[in-house]
C-alpha cells in the first residue's frame, strides 16, 4: 500500500497519496472542491495553478480567478481572486492550507476586516469550525461568502467608516487571542 495523504481532499478525507503532486494539483481535489460552481458561474470562473516563479515564489500554487461578482449596491461586479498554496506565504495559524486560502477582491478598498497583503479577513482562526469556511464546503460557498463580505464592507463604508461605521454581519476580534488569568 502507498503513502496515505489527508490532503487528497478538501476535507482531508484518507486516500492513497500520489507522489509528487501537492494537494491543488491533484484534479480529483480541484473537481471536489469545484463541484456547483460552474453551474453558477461558468463563464465567469477560470483556474489557473503553478509553481514557483509567481504568486511570492511559493512553492505550488492554485488560483480561482472570477471576473466579477454581483455585489448588492455596488453598481460593477467585483473581480476576485482565490488562492491555495501549497506551502502559504502567510500564517495559516494552525489551520491547513487547503482550508486558508488567500482571497483578494477590490483590493484597496478600505475595509475593517483586511489582511495586511490586502486579502480579505473571512473568518476568525480561532472561531469554532462551523463558523470557518472549508475546502469541503467547495468554491461555491465560498464565493457566496465573499459577496457577502463585499456587502458588508460597502454598507460600512457607507454608514461612516471608521469610526462609526456599521458591519452586518458576525465579527470577530483581530489578532492573537489573549490568556485569562487563572
Amino acid at each position: 500500500m502507498g503513502a496515505v495523504d489527508t490532503s487528497a481532499s478538501p476535507g482531508g478525507r484518507v486516500t492513497p497519496a500520489r507522489p509528487g503532486l501537492w494537494y491543488g494539483a491533484r484534479p480529483a481535489w480541484q473537481l471536489y472542491l469545484e463541484r456547483g460552481i460552474h453551474r453558477e458561474h461558468h463563464r465567469h470562473i477560470r483556474r489557473e495553478q503553478g509553481i514557483g516563479v509567481s504568486w511570492r515564489d511559493s512553492t505550488g500554487w492554485l488560483a480561482y480567478h472570477h471576473d466579477g461578482l454581483d455585489v448588492p449596491g455596488r453598481p460593477d461586479p467585483i473581480p476576485v481572486t482565490v488562492v491555495f498554496f501549497e506551502n502559504p506565504p502567510y500564517d495559516t495559524y494552525g489551520i491547513t492550507p487547503p482550508n486558508y486560502p488567500r482571497v483578494w477582491a477590490d483590493c484597496g478598498a478600505v475595509s475593517p476586516h483586511r489582511m495586511p497583503d490586502d486579502a480579505l479577513c473571512l473568518w476568525w482562526p480561532w472561531s469554532p469550525a462551523e463558523q470557518q469556511w472549508t475546502a469541503d464546503d467547495g468554491l461555491l460557498p465560498l464565493l457566496n461568502l465573499v459577496r457577502d463580505h463585499l456587502f458588508f464592507e460597502h454598507y460600512w463604508r457607507l454608514t461612516g467608516g471608521h469610526p462609526r461605521g456599521r458591519w452586518l454581519g458576525a465579527e470577530a476580534p483581530h489578532g492573537f487571542p489573549t490568556r485569562r488569568a487563572s
